[in-house]
């Protein structure tokens, strides 16, 4: 069956009422969401269901549903946003302002781009730094 979005009038009086719908609903087959709007008093269901079900269902529950449509589902919303990707060279951290500069550090053995694994062993105890 085809996926469908059907919006139902629904009266809502009480947090009673509000309950006995959404679990009426969400007992029936196929159905893969259900919303509640209750300032406008509408039923929203989503799913495979036969809208006459859902008309039934809430009948049996002492409603009297008025379909508002039936129709596909709102696609979801994809961003075709193009994001221009910036570079941007990382700034030297110093704790107190530096009247010039910060000096890069300086170390003999290895330089500041090279990469750093660390690894620990099975036992959860140490690590080793290759």
């Amino acid at each position: 069956m085809v996926v469908k979005k059907v919006e139902i009038k629904v009266d809502i009086n009480c947090g009673k009422c509000k309950n006995a719908i959404m679990q009426a609903v969400a007992e029936i087959e196929g159905v893969n969401q259900v919303v509640l709007d209750e300032e406008k008093s509408l039923l929203t269901v989503v799913g495979t269901m036969d809208p006459i079900c859902i008309a039934e269902k809430l009948r049996k529950i002492k409603q009297k549903p008025v379909v508002v449509s039936i129709g596909p589902p709102k696609p979801p919303e994809t961003k075709t946003e193009t994001k221009t990707e910036t570079k941007t060279e990382p700034k030297p951290v110093c704790w107190m302002p530096c009247p010039q500069p910060c000096p890069q550090p300086f170390h003999p053995y290895y330089n500041t781009c090279d990469m750093v694994t660390v690894s620990t062993y099975n036992s959860g105890s140490g690590c080793t730094i290759v």
